[in-house]
Order: C-alpha cells, then structure tokens, then sequence
C-alpha cells in the first residue's frame, strides 16, 4: 500500500503539473551488522557478523528504487555498523549494485563510517570506497548538496573548510533553482532551541548553519542518524529526519523517504518497507 500511495504521489504531481519532478529516494542508516551488534551487548555473548536483518530491508529499499526509477538515491551515512569490518561493506556494495544503473547514486558518510583518533575524524574507510567525504550534483535545477556532518558534530579542524566550501556549493544560479542539503546528524529533531543531545548537532552551531541556509535560500535540509523520523523548521527551511532503512530505535518502521520536486516545489513522504 506504501508504494501504491507512493506511486500516485508522484504520478499526481506530474499531472497536476505538467512538468516531469525530480525525484529522489534518501535512504538512511542501512547500518549493516547493527542488529548483529545489539544482540551481543545485550545478551552478553559473542558478536557474530550476521548482516540477515540489515540486509533484507536494503534489499527491499533497492527493490523500491528499482520499481520508481528516480533520478538519484542519496545515502545518508551508516552504510557499515563497524568501519574496519569489510565485510559489512561489501555486503552494502554488492547489494546496491543491483540498482538500475541509470539511477544516480551519492554518499555521505555517518559516525559509524569514519574513525575518530586523537580528537580528529578520520574519514578514510568512507573515501577509500567513495572519494570524497561530501558531494555537490546539479540536474534540471535541482542542487544536492551533502556534507561530512561528523566534522560538525567533533569539533573536527576540518569544518572551517567544509564550511567555506558549503558556501560555494549552495550559490544558486537562479532564484527559481530548488537546493536540497543532506547531512548524517539532524541539526535538531523538532526546534533549533531543543537541548543538546547524542543525535543533534550542538546548539551553539544550528543557527549559524541555518542562517547560512536561510541566506542561500536553501529549500530542505534532510537527515538520518536518529533510527527515527521527526521534523521540524526554522526560519521556514525544513529540518527533517527520515528513520533507518532497517534497524528501528524508537516507533517508526523501516522505511525510505520519497523526496519529489516539481515547479519549485518540494513534496516527500516516507514510503515504509
């Protein structure tokens, strides 16, 4: 039923619009080997790399992808539970092989994508399969801007020059041009003044981040980290939060979001597995 309503959603916008949208499915937080990991802490026993659970709903996810075709997938950090575990990553790469190839596919890195030594972020078990650790991609005026939220969260010396190229990235050509940040951490889950948190980026950044948003008339900011959806807004840009792909903390169920822009307008809904 999802899909269904998924389906007529976008088939909708074109009618009432005439304009092909541009759509794009976030996929957050596949996180392959989290449930592996839970159930040994939890019961005190040995940690078995078994990827069943994660795996079976990307499955799902690309199975969805392949049935909407939309323009790009964007992967919202946590491929992998463990970064040094190259098993998990293979898993992750062989299972999203199978996405059409006419698809475009972007990455960004979370926490458990990355290493941190020593007060710093090192990057590398993302860039090494990757490239960079951020991304900027423009289509039919439509810019995707996303960016290595790991840097913001630790204080990384990295930041500053994220941050400087987070600026040139989201300049817009046109006024009528529709921008999209991705990020790993949500900047807050429902208010910018909510109190700091393991999942949130600190308050004492948010607003210098969403002025700079707002200044750069950036349409959607869309995140993952959380294992659960929430939204909020400030200054009228949207902060929302879209739920794991699989493993759950908290009420929402495994899901993906359906992110479509048509005529300067953006619409998405969470399409559960």
């Amino acid at each position: 039923m999802k899909r269904i309503l998924t389906t007529i959603l976008i088939a909708a916008t074109v009618i009432s619009s005439g304009t092909k949208p541009y759509v794009i499915v976030q996929i957050a937080d596949a996180q392959l080997g989290f449930t592996a990991a839970d159930n040994a802490s939890r019961t005190g026993t040995e940690y078995v790399n078994d990827l069943t659970y994660e795996a079976g709903y990307l499955k799902k996810a690309v199975a969805l992808v392949n049935e909407l075709k939309p323009d790009a997938v964007v992967f919202t950090g946590d491929q992998v539970n463990y970064c040094d575990n190259v098993g998990q990553w293979d898993m992750f790469a062989e299972i999203i092989s199978e996405i059409d190839k006419s698809v475009k596919l972007f990455h960004i890195p979370g926490n458990h994508d990355v290493v941190f030594k020593d007060g710093k972020v090192d990057s590398t078990p993302f860039t090494s399969r990757y490239g960079a650790d951020r991304f900027v991609f423009e289509d039919r005026g439509v810019k995707l801007v996303g960016i290595n939220s790991s840097l913001i969260k630790n204080d990384d010396e990295g930041e500053a020059e994220q941050k400087e190229w987070l600026e040139q990235a989201l300049a817009k050509d046109s006024p009528e041009d529709v921008s999209i940040v991705f990020t790993h951490h949500p900047f807050f889950m429902t208010d910018i003044d909510e109190e700091d948190g393991y999942f949130q980026i600190q308050k004492s950044k948010r607003q210098e981040y969403f002025g700079l948003f707002k200044q750069l008339d950036v349409d959607a900011v869309y995140a993952g980290h959380r294992h659960n959806s929430s939204e909020g807004a400030y200054e009228g840009v949207p902060m929302k939060t879209t739920t794991s792909v699989a493993y759950q903390i908290g009420d929402s169920s495994p899901s993906v979001r359906i992110i479509t822009v048509c005529e300067d307008q953006i619409r998405d809904t969470l399409c559960v597995l």
